[in-house]
């Protein structure tokens, strides 16, 4: 099978009765039946379309490959835990899911093989990802948990910038921002007393060796 062309990603969030899709297709295309559907129980089907012929549709804790009929070429499912953002797919062709309960993996497109899978554990939710260049994307990872277990406001969110399985560079940033990328420009958007700000992130031109593995990487509880 060819590689599957990434340039132009559109994605097009359509709800599960969208009449894109054949009446067949829809009815297959649902969550695993291990769903936590406690999050939401009627989840919606989003759809990125990867080229003419082929189209990525994630819904709950289950994505599918499709061809250009809606014919399904493959499914990967993370058993249970619900996707916390629209998955992301990358200029080598793998594909980036997170969700509750810390997940965070890595899918080929071409196959639907899951690559890797972290290993985290801990409070925290990996809540947005973005691509970033291409070949690299950014993580937010909500610590709501720990300011709600240790009653401190003031713990913030965490935000990563991996490549692959590297992870290349960690910062902090507000908590509850909303993670905005522009082109080659990243930027924060969140509350202060009352009033929206706009905040750039700014990035390293350069990175030296990974400071973790995803499917390494261990969460520790704050003091």
């Amino acid at each position: 099978m060819k590689h599957i062309p990434l340039l132009g990603l559109i994605v097009v969030t359509l709800l599960s009765s969208s009449s894109s899709l054949s009446q067949s297709g829809q009815a297959r295309m649902r969550p695993s039946s291990q769903y936590w559907d406690y999050a939401e129980p009627h989840p919606t089907l989003h759809i990125s379309r990867l080229s003419r012929n082929r189209k990525l549709a994630s819904v709950g804790d289950t994505l599918y490959l499709l061809d250009r009929r809606n014919r399904i070429i493959w499914k990967w499912t993370a058993d249970g835990p619900p996707f916390t953002d629209n998955p992301i797919i990358d200029s080598k062709g793998t594909i980036y899911v997170l969700g509750y309960d810390l997940l965070w993996a890595a899918i080929d497109s071409v196959t639907g093989q899951q690559k890797w899978r972290s290993t985290a554990n801990g409070r925290g939710v990996f809540s947005q990802i973005k691509l970033y260049r291409h070949d690299m994307y950014m993580v937010v990872t909500d610590m709501e948990g720990y300011r709600d277990s240790l009653r401190d406001k003031t713990i913030e969110d965490d935000l990563s910038l991996c490549r692959g399985n590297d992870i290349l560079w960690e910062t902090h940033i507000p908590s509850n921002s909303r993670l905005k990328v522009l082109g080659n420009r990243v930027f924060i958007v969140y509350k202060q007393r009352g009033k929206v700000v706009r905040r750039p992130v700014i990035i390293p031109r350069r990175f030296g060796k990974p400071i973790g593995l995803v499917d390494g990487r261990l969460w520790r509880e704050r003091s």
